[in-house]
């Protein structure tokens, strides 16, 4: 696969990871009840959270990334209510992902934006 490819397909998952993130952001802070969504990204965060992850996603955000517990956060995001911690958490990981999705579209582009 060429550089282009793979940085695309790289870019098209970290924005589908964004924006689940950013929709389980926008539920709490309106108080939606989207369990989908929720389901969805606890999942999600569970497989990072496993030892064995090796899910392009979590390998391109890198140590950043392996210094989280995302089994912890998981865990959280199943209460109600929702502890503020894990809200700041998933706030933190929508900044993370939105700077990695940019140095992937910039990679797309040809610039080297590490």
């Amino acid at each position: 696969m060429s550089d282009i490819g793979l940085h695309a397909g790289l870019y098209g998952e970290i924005r589908e990871f964004a924006e689940l993130v950013d929709s389980v952001i926008s539920d709490i802070a309106s108080g939606t009840r989207e369990p989908q969504c929720l389901h969805k990204l606890v999942g999600r965060l569970d497989d990072m959270g496993s030892a064995d992850s090796r899910g392009l996603v979590m390998r391109y955000l890198g140590p950043t990334a392996t210094h989280h517990n995302w089994a912890d956060l998981a865990k959280a995001l199943r209460t109600d209510p929702r502890p503020q911690d894990a809200i700041d958490r998933l706030e933190a990981l929508a900044r993370l992902l939105d700077t990695r999705r940019s140095a992937a579209l910039a990679r797309i582009h040809g610039i080297d934006a590490r």
